[in-house]
């Protein structure tokens, strides 16, 4: 016999737990989560922030997709870790808490989502989270916060770095000799500039998630119900009286079994990019052409589902360092391991109390001097003919002229990173500069296949990644300026050889064979399930509802209809705690 809720969350990751905390608050109302991985956010390799790659392709904590092989990276597919478990990515992410511009915030409103503005997104995310940290910490990097955007008694514990790693003066100084500017605060509006990142980190060096956040202080709530080890298969759905679809519940399987949980009110999405699009396409609502390919009945035609899927692009540069210098890689050495771990428990300091902080953002024409890039990026015409990739791209073609958008993220990072050619050496310390691209113009997909018509199998995810010149020409040139990082004042002064790439790269060619063989991604997918209006290619609407249900809502980071220059779970925080608001208004539960 079917369990029946009021409110049916499948995903119990970031927005999920978010979600379930918030609409549990009122006693009169059930809530059920159900969740594929299990409670497990209280582990080592979890709470230790530096330990935060310890979890990435370990199948307790990652659901580990992978995109298809992608052509213009040599036929590779692209390695993208999911967090699994309550908490979901929370649990695995390098715990960043940046904002994107509020150029960007307004522009999702500007696309035809009103109330989703850059004023509104302060107020949830200062509503999220509870921002600690020294003033004399912050002045001696530059910061100075202003105390209008940042939250002081929501859920999420908000810190400034306790333990700044070596490389942050050295690299601020060079930052400084190269003529970028500082910024005192990221989160204001403006995160362009060289900066320390704030981090979901607690006073105690814990990682703050959203399982220790928002589901930990309510889990004896007798109306929040969480089911684990439940992997949801199909909406179970009919027709309402009007013309509106109404989700009646879920079915899932758990231990082999297959089970059903009804829902009075509404089942909320929060799978993710990746899983939300699968779970609506084996519900028969997405593109009949990709439905009918695998014999799946159209419930509902919405072809956008899947569609506009976005990710930021990365590569990284790997440097060894000169003489002794104390980064994680230190604690390669079991002595200096035991040393900072036994600091760590008792003073909750040291190199495993923090993770990788320096940033710079920087807009376009920071590496597009002469306008090459932006003249021909303003000329291209995007070959999916999906409307919503097409509205989201010429938006960006609209910001190829803003300087006021950040455009390239490069992180100074005080450990080795592998990459192509680079090979560690124990007892040497390194330095990795990751280099983002935000904004690429790549469309990609995520859809059902032939193998995950079996609702188990992970969709495709295809990124079409590097498909432009805009974006190689982009991540070529900022190449060129982090060579100058390697090679100009303190930073450079430590640097004794570049080991990755192994040989210098003296021709574009050269660097662009590099860029394909290096790249990644940084795990930020959005846009499958964009928030849109219907006409432009849009799957929900700006109460998150899914067009043509009564009761489908989406709240993840799929809904986002155009990438960020930001690491997302602070946007997605302040997502999901807006959404809440919304669902109650509408529901009389405010």
């Amino acid at each position: 016999m079917a369990s029946t809720y009021d409110y049916i969350i499948v995903g119990g990751g970031l927005c999920g737990l978010v979600l379930a905390a918030r609409l549990s608050e009122n006693p009169t109302i059930s809530v059920c989560v159900l969740e594929s991985g299990t409670e497990n956010f209280h582990d080592d390799n979890i709470d230790i922030p530096a330990n935060l790659a310890q979890t990435w392709g370990n199948p307790q904590f990652d659901s580990t997709f992978f995109s298809t092989p992608q052509k213009e990276a040599g036929g590779r597919p692209i390695f993208l870790p999911r967090g699994k478990g309550l908490g979901g990515s929370t649990l695995i992410n390098v715990m960043e808490l940046t904002r994107a511009s509020s150029v960007e915030y307004n522009a999702i409103e500007k696309l035809g989502n009103p109330g989703w503005n850059w004023n509104e997104f302060v107020k949830y995310f200062k509503k999220s989270e509870t921002f600690t940290y020294s003033r004399e910490d912050v002045e001696a990097f530059g910061m100075q916060f202003d105390k209008n955007v940042h939250g002081t008694d929501g859920p999420l514990k908000k810190t400034f770095p306790r333990y700044p790693d070596a490389l942050i003066q050295p690299a601020l100084k060079t930052v400084d000799a190269l003529r970028i500017r500082c910024n005192p605060d990221p989160s204001a509006g403006d995160n362009r500039g060289a900066f320390v990142a704030t981090k979901s980190i607690d006073t105690n060096a814990t990682r703050s998630s959203s399982a220790s956040a928002y589901y930990e202080p309510n889990k004896s709530r007798s109306n929040l119900v969480i089911i684990t080890g439940a992997r949801v298969v199909r909406l179970l759905s009919a027709k309402s009286s009007g013309s509106a679809i109404v989700i009646q519940g879920v079915e899932y399987l758990q231990d082999n079994a297959q089970k059903i949980s009804s829902a009075a009110k509404e089942v909320i999405l929060c799978a993710g990019s990746y899983e939300t699009p699968k779970l609506l396409e084996l519900s028969g609502i997405g593109d009949p052409a990709v439905l009918e390919t695998f014999g799946i009945s159209t419930v509902h035609d919405l072809k956008s589902v899947g569609a506009n899927h976005q990710d930021h692009l990365t590569y990284t540069l790997t440097a060894r360092l000169k003489g002794k210098i104390e980064t994680y890689d230190s604690m390669q050495d079991p002595e200096v391991a035991k040393a900072q771990k036994e600091l760590y428990d008792v003073k909750r300091t040291g190199l495993l109390s923090a993770t990788p902080s320096l940033f710079i953002f920087l807009p376009l024409k920071a590496v597009d001097k002469d306008g090459a890039i932006r003249k021909s990026a303003g000329e291209m015409k995007l070959e999916d003919v999906n409307a919503a990739a097409q509205k989201t791209f010429k938006l960006q073609q609209q910001w190829l002229e803003d300087d006021r958008l950040s455009w390239v993220d490069i992180n100074i990072i005080d450990r080795f990173m592998p990459g192509p050619g680079a090979t560690f050496e124990p007892g040497k310390s390194y330095m990795t500069i990751n280099v983002l691209l935000l904004h690429p113009f790549n469309r990609g997909s995520v859809h059902i296949t032939s193998n995950s018509a079996d609702p188990l199998q992970p969709p495709a995810i295809e990124m079409n990644a590097l498909d432009n010149d805009a974006d190689v020409g982009i991540l070529v040139e900022t190449y060129k300026l982090v060579q100058k990082f390697l090679t100009t004042g303190p930073l450079g002064e430590m640097v004794e050889e570049v080991i990755c790439p192994k040989d210098e790269l003296k021709t574009d060619d050269e660097i662009r064979d590099f860029v394909r063989q290096s790249l990644g991604s940084s795990f930020h997918p959005v846009g499958t399930v964009g928030m849109l209006p219907e006409q432009d290619g849009g799957c929900v609407d700006p109460n998150l509802k899914v067009y043509g249900t009564a009761n489908l809502r989406v709240v993840d980071a799929s809904i986002i209809p155009v990438n960020i220059s930001a690491h997302l779970q602070a946007t997605l925080y302040a997502i999901a705690e807006k959404a809440a608001d919304i669902i109650k208004k509408e529901n009389g539960l405010a």
